[in-house]
């Protein structure tokens, strides 16, 4: 009987030995598969300055102090520790991860709340966050103050609203393109909220927007090309909400397409604005540009960039503004509720405007 029950033991043992390694194994296959098609993806992608441009001249004028603001000593070391961490990275997609770090960074200076939507992304700014020295004389020349990381507690965490901002003032800034997608998961799952945008319906040239969505000289020190570059997204949100309210039956309302931008953005707003609860649905890209933008990548866990060295004074005031004739159109439901995935889940193909 004891012979049996040894037996048993033994062969029980040495079957769960096996099952792990062919788990093992299974495992780290699927891994590399996964980085192989990866790598095949970024080694057909052009590099990004040949691909890519800034849609303004402010926004121009604030990458190049960036640029001024990043030495190329530190530069390449950041690059160094990473691909030594990584030997199965390519250069392409080292190239496109640091190219859409410091449109992030770009990003932070004129909105107050950017969250970290791409882990991609985010282990190169970890690897900035090792050379304290470095990254002090970096924030200080291009921000005026420390940017700090602060990751959410939790892991993944659905954000919507600071997602749906995030996409808005992204393709603002820099258009859209499938290999920063493929970086920073599905865009236009989530409608800008409706509360925001009415503070910019017959919102004057002259007139500071409420809140403290946007960085200004009011909540933050903040550099003239950064200052500029908010007046002038302020300026074009202005106008999109405008537009959108003035058209409530959407007579103007051109179809969505990622690949024209002004189209696309106004397309946000005024679903955002009449129809949130639908508004993932129509923000699907329609069917001449579907096979491009095909696609399907992980909304990463966020970590924000809010919590800056100086401490500033939140201003919130009321704002009343009339909906005009789009009152009647807005439903006032959860803007998140509708949407098929969130900032902190996975979004498959399904959702427009995806990365491969």
């Amino acid at each position: 009987m004891n012979s049996m029950t040894s037996f048993w033991t033994l062969f029980i043992v040495v079957a769960l030995i096996i099952f792990w390694f062919i788990f093992r194994a299974i495992r780290r296959n699927r891994g590399n598969r996964s980085t192989r098609r990866r790598n095949a993806f970024f080694l057909s992608s052009p590099s990004p300055s040949s691909l890519t441009q800034e849609r303004h001249r402010e926004i121009t004028e604030l990458k190049e102090l960036l640029e001024r603001s990043i030495p190329a000593s530190y530069a390449h070391n950041v690059k160094q520790r990473v691909m030594d961490a990584h030997p199965s990275l390519t250069e392409q997609e080292y190239n496109w991860r640091w190219h859409e770090l410091k449109r992030y960074f770009m990003l932070c200076a004129i909105m107050n709340r950017v969250p970290m939507f791409s882990n991609d992304v985010d282990e190169l700014w970890h690897e900035m966050l090792m050379f304290t020295r470095e990254y002090q004389q970096f924030s200080e020349a291009f921000f005026g103050r420390m940017l700090h990381h602060a990751p959410h507690s939790g892991g993944s965490q659905p954000m919507p609203e600071e997602r749906a901002w995030f996409d808005w003032l992204y393709v603002e800034c820099f258009g859209w393109n499938r290999y920063s997608a493929s970086l920073w998961g599905t865009f236009f799952n989530h409608p800008l909220p409706n509360d925001e945008l009415s503070h910019y319906y017959k919102l004057t040239a002259s007139t500071q927007p409420i809140g403290d969505r946007w960085n200004s000289h009011e909540n933050v020190d903040i550099s003239q090309q950064a200052q500029q570059a908010v007046y002038k997204i302020i300026q074009h949100l202005r106008e999109r909400v405008n537009k959108a309210v003035n058209d409530p039956e959407g007579k103007q309302l051109p179809k969505v397409n990622y690949l024209q931008v002004d189209y696309l953005l106004l397309a946000v707003v005024w679903y955002s604005w009449y129809q949130p609860e639908q508004f993932a649905i129509h923000m699907h890209p329609d069917s001449t540009n579907s096979a491009v933008l095909a696609s399907s990548s992980g909304c990463s866990s966020a970590s924000g960039c809010s919590n800056w060295d100086t401490h500033h004074s939140h201003h919130h005031s009321s704002h009343d503004s009339s909906h005009g004739g789009g009152s009647s159109h807005h439903d006032s439901g959860d803007s998140g509720s509708h949407s098929s995935c969130s900032s902190g889940s996975s979004c498959g193909s399904s959702c427009g405007g995806g990365g491969d």
